[in-house]
């Protein structure tokens, strides 16, 4: 029987949606659970609370799809059936771009239900589906490790309750847990990159135990959702010659709330009216040219090696496709849980010597662009572990647990 099945602390509901997600994430799933909606809406919807999953899935050429589920163990008269769930999900795929769902149902469904809900791009999954899913994919061997599973589950609701006393750190919690998945994918880089920046100007001493759980799940996560934005990208990068690539992309990057192309109109015409009060003031040439251009629109002062690392994570597309899923897993590995991969691990994750290179070069950029902690570069920069286990001891030292601390 799974963990997550029997954990107590959560509801069943939730219970069953730690599952799903694992079971997604072995598939071979970007996954995140528990997608805010009505913090990013606030009272504008009030029947839905959250995507109970959201996973995405590369192919080695760099496309992606996206797909949410919906998992409801309820079989009450007034609890949704599965057809009512699967309109629901056209709605739900819609708002956040998602081409596929699945919903997770106590009910059993018939063949006639299972086909009307496949042609709304929907499939069915029975809980005995699951448990055979996760029969196949061997969940017992690899039950709650990475970001999956019941102890990052406990470890976000701890994070929630910590950050309620940090109103920056609150603000960020949302972020990554809600808007963050509604947003452009070089918007979502350029501000969880920003949070990044925020976070790395301080490190909580070993001593504040809540805080340095708060500063590791934060980093982990931020981390881990820039990797896959970066993947994103790049395979946008990879339907353009090099030079249109850059053009767009740092135009894009130069982006706020207004587009960037309607934001240059509005500088086009400022530099018209500035030039027009110079020339009347007889102002000297050179403070005449100075003055174009200052109020267009610029992208941050990382965006030349941003879009290096792209052009890199897109010219080896077929290894970018997997680095997602795991950096994800190496970041809540090692940062969160502080333990290093095992080999058995890596083997399931597909890492090899292009995965280390891949995430060195992120560290590197993220080191040298943010300057992030001393813990988590390390994490970054350790190279993938030659054994099958690590001791204790060597754990404390490489990655900061307590010797002796639990698997």
């Amino acid at each position: 029987m799974p963990r997550a099945e029997t954990t107590p602390g959560f509801d069943a509901g939730t219970l069953a949606e730690i599952r799903v997600a694992q079971a997604w994430f072995w598939d071979g799933f970007y996954v995140r659970r528990g997608v805010d909606i009505q913090h990013h809406f606030s009272s504008e919807v009030s029947t839905i609370t959250d995507l109970d999953v959201l996973g995405y899935a590369f192919s080695p050429a760099l496309t992606h799809h996206k797909q949410i589920g919906e998992v409801k163990t309820g079989t009450s008269k007034s609890a949704p059936r599965p057809l009512d769930r699967a309109l629901w999900s056209r709605g739900l795929r819609e708002l956040v771009g998602a081409d596929r769902g699945e919903i997770t149902t106590a009910f059993k469904t018939s063949t006639a239900t299972r086909d009307a809900c496949r042609r709304l791009g929907v499939t069915i999954q029975h809980m005995d589906d699951l448990a055979a899913r996760e029969k196949r994919l061997a969940i017992s061997d690899v039950d709650d490790v990475g970001s999956q599973g019941v102890t990052i589950a406990t470890l976000r609701r701890d994070v929630l309750a910590f950050v309620k006393s940090e109103l920056m750190l609150e603000r960020g919690y949302w972020f990554l847990v809600s808007e963050v998945w509604f947003l452009d994918p070089f918007d979502a880089v350029k501000r969880t990159l920003g949070l990044i920046r925020e976070l790395s100007k301080a490190w909580p001493p070993d001593s504040h135990t809540d805080a340095t759980k708060a500063a590791r799940w934060f980093f982990a996560e931020a981390i881990s959702i820039v990797t896959l934005n970066l993947a994103v990208i790049a395979s946008e990068a990879n339907t353009m010659d090099a030079a249109t690539f850059h053009e767009v992309a740092t135009a894009r990057l130069a982006t706020g709330d207004v587009p960037f192309y309607a934001m240059r109109k509005q500088a086009e015409r400022v530099d018209e009216y500035v030039a027009k009060i110079l020339n009347s003031l007889d102002a000297p040439a050179d403070v005449r040219t100075g003055a174009m251009g200052a109020f267009l629109p610029l992208a941050p002062d990382y965006a030349e090696p941003l879009l290096e690392l792209i052009s890199r994570l897109a010219a080896e597309a077929a290894t970018t496709a997997s680095l997602p899923r795991q950096m994800d897993a190496l970041l809540f590995e090692r940062l969160t849980r502080r333990r290093d991969l095992t080999i058995e691990l890596q083997s399931r994750l597909n890492m090899n010597q292009a995965t280390e290179r891949q995430i060195h070069v992120i560290g590197a950029f993220l080191r040298g662009q943010f300057n992030v902690p001393a813990p988590v570069d390390k994490v970054l920069t350790t190279a993938l572990s030659q054994v099958k286990a690590i001791d204790g001891v060597e754990r404390a030292a490489r990655f900061g647990a307590p010797a002796g601390s639990p698997e």
